[in-house]
């Protein structure tokens, strides 16, 4: 890193020099025209326009019909794309698209946010992603897969002690808009690291992208156990006064740890990241005790297992923070 000093010119301009060795790489000499932008974090962003006439990745991809790989991958070729950051993502082929395939090809495109179709014949169907990757903030999109992952497993474990029936419909409703969201998050990040204007307007480094990257994989992973705990709900018959007291404890304490490991994790707060490691060791504690009692049934000892998991994801979480701040 270097420091350099600000010079005034007349009588409100600032002037700084660039480093030399910079300019030189570039190919920038005297008259040469740089593009200034402001990023997330209040910083300044130079790049040389005439990077703008370099060769660009291809923002256009063409998805055979029927796939090389066979009939049923194009669905997963839609998606791969899409993560990819293409732009606009055409299947075509030689014959007509069949009514199962069309059928095949359009629920994938809904399941990714922003992917829209555009133009479609008997023999094509183009679809294009229609949403300004600069409008989108990844620190708002795992904020919000956070918050609807805590909202299933807070649902699911309240239907114990409140005595509603199990809706595990609902649950894994929600869990289809986690996967949505995480498929979006992940074509950010990885637009941002192939384009550093990208992750210098989000304020991200590239250890950022990599955490984030990790962190969005452990929320939807904790989304999948989170369905999975709804269903052992419902297949809990009966439930004793003291399960239903552990598990209002049990509520409470994982829906703290959800909570402190999303803001420990956008914070970069290593203060937040030990009350939730001190939260888990103690939730370890009360699981240990619910496996132990005599009336605990296969049913609950489930339920505890899938509950332990959703808490590992939270705190596999945290462990990206903690190395970042000294104890």
């Amino acid at each position: 890193m270097e420091i350099r000093r600000l010079q005034q010119m007349g009588g409100a301009t600032l002037l700084v020099s660039i480093p030399k060795e910079w300019a030189r790489n570039t190919l920038l000499h005297k008259g040469s025209v740089v593009s200034i932008e402001e990023s997330s974090d209040g910083g300044l962003l130079i790049y040389p326009v005439q990077e703008s006439n370099k060769e660009k990745p291809d923002k256009e991809v063409e998805i055979t019909n029927p796939s090389k790989f066979g009939n049923e991958k194009i669905p997963t070729e839609i998606t791969a794309a899409y993560l990819l950051g293409y732009d606009l993502i055409k299947i075509k082929g030689e014959r007509r698209i069949s009514a199962k395939e069309r059928e095949n090809i359009v629920v994938a495109i809904k399941r990714l946010i922003g992917l829209e179709i555009v133009e479609e014949d008997a023999k094509s169907i183009t679809s294009q992603f229609l949403v300004d990757n600069a409008a989108v903030e990844p620190s708002k999109i795992f904020k919000r897969i956070s918050s609807i992952v805590r909202a299933m497993v807070s649902d699911s474990l309240k239907q114990l002690t409140s005595g509603e029936s199990a809706q595990f419909h609902s649950v894994a409703q929600r869990d289809d808009e986690v996967d949505r969201l995480h498929f979006l998050l992940v074509r950010l990040i990885r637009s941002s690291v192939r384009d550093r204007r990208a992750a210098g307007k989000f304020g991200l480094t590239a250890i950022d992208c990599l955490d984030y990257r990790v962190a969005a994989n452990s929320l939807e992973t904790a989304g999948d156990y989170a369905v999975e705990l709804s269903s052992s709900v419902s297949k809990l018959k009966s439930t004793t006064s003291d399960l239903r007291y552990q598990i209002v404890e049990i509520t409470d304490m994982l829906d703290a740890i959800q909570n402190n490991a999303a803001r420990s994790f956008l914070d970069k707060d290593f203060t937040i990241a030990q009350t939730v490691l001190r939260d888990y060791e103690r939730l370890e504690n009360v699981l240990k005790s619910l496996r132990s009692s005599n009336e605990s049934s296969n049913e609950v000892l489930h339920l505890a297992e899938t509950i332990e998991k959703i808490a590992r994801c939270e705190h596999d979480v945290t462990d990206l923070v903690t190395p970042m701040r000294p104890a």
